[in-house]
């Protein structure tokens, strides 16, 4: 058996006040005027101590990165193994997700602003876990489809479509600031995914 101990609560508990003081210096400022020693002074530990938890500063970029969607993915797999109908699973799968990138519009902003800098593995990993979302979508409207409830349509294309629906508010929310609040953007977005797909 092997000596080694993973992460104690005090270093998960470091780790989280980290990114969290990272997303918020890229975010305002971007990743090329980061200070390590100002993420440092945020997280109550000096230059040195940082590097316990660093290599170099890209890997608070990653650390970012890699908390954006986290848990989304398994709370979808939930809702997709529910017992309600194809559309009720499908209109709840939507909402969650579209209320998941509202509240991190501004780190899926970032990501697409800073991805060139993402080492290729973080790269992957990000696309890999919206390619995972993706595909919840993309199998709750095949499965609607090869029951007769939805409308023979492209799973993957509109699945897609669907995560890119959500990024939507990291882009241009500004053209709805004072005309539609969050909760209307969501409902006109779920309908009109659903208006692709339910017999007219």
């Amino acid at each position: 058996m092997s000596g080694q101990r993973g992460p104690t609560k005090r270093s998960t508990e470091r780790l989280d006040l980290i990114t969290q003081a990272a997303s918020v210096e890229i975010i305002r400022h971007g990743f090329d005027n980061l200070s390590v020693s100002d993420i440092a002074e945020a997280a109550g530990l000096s230059v040195g101590g940082m590097y316990r938890y660093i290599t170099t500063k890209t890997d608070l970029l990653v650390m970012v990165c890699r908390g954006i969607y986290d848990g989304v993915r398994e709370q979808l797999g939930e809702i997709a193994a529910g017992d309600e109908s194809h559309e009720a699973k499908l209109r709840s799968a939507i909402d969650l997700y579209l209320r998941e990138c509202e509240n991190q519009r501004a780190q899926i902003a970032m990501v697409y602003r800073e991805y060139r800098r993402l080492p290729d593995d973080a790269q992957r990993f990000f696309m890999q876990r919206e390619k995972a979302i993706a595909d919840v979508f993309a199998d709750l409207i095949r499965g609607g489809c090869g029951r007769g409830v939805f409308q023979p349509v492209d799973a993957t294309v509109l699945a897609m479509d669907i995560v890119f629906l959500g990024h939507m508010p990291s882009f241009k929310k500004w053209a709805l600031l004072g005309e539609v609040s969050a909760e209307q953007l969501r409902g006109e977005q779920v309908e009109l995914v659903l208006g692709r797909l339910l017999p007219r």
